[in-house]
């Protein structure tokens, strides 16, 4: 079985301080997920098209949650699901409070919620 570096960012929820590497293929898909997520197109040398533009995408005002769920789900495709044998379902909705406004991003695995981003 191939292994990948742990790449979890220390501020994260779920950090290891102790973890090196990650050698099962939920934890590396959820981690290949996060690293689409957040990442901007064009950030990527070689590869301009990797990256889901999410805050770009929550905050340009002219999406709806259709259409941000069709461009996570398509990077989630092309570079996290090569050979998997994964269910992937993105749902995002927006809210409005009298404190804030902002969206929902949850990453659902085999209908299960792995992963979900507050904006």
């Amino acid at each position: 079985m191939l292994k990948d570096i742990y790449t979890r960012d220390e501020q994260a929820p779920k950090y290891d301080p102790f973890r090196l590497e990650v050698d099962d293929k939920l934890s590396q898909l959820i981690l290949k997920i996060e690293n689409v997520l957040f990442t901007r197109k064009t950030e990527v040398l070689g590869d301009s098209n990797f990256g889901a533009n999410l805050d770009d995408l929550v905050f340009s005002l002219v999406y709806n949650e259709n259409t941000i769920e069709n461009q996570i789900n398509k990077q989630i495709q092309a570079y996290c699901l090569q050979g998997s044998d994964f269910g992937i379902n993105t749902q995002v909705q927006f809210f409005k409070t009298p404190e804030r406004n902002g969206a929902l991003v949850d990453i659902y695995i085999n209908e299960r919620r792995v992963l979900g981003v507050l904006f």
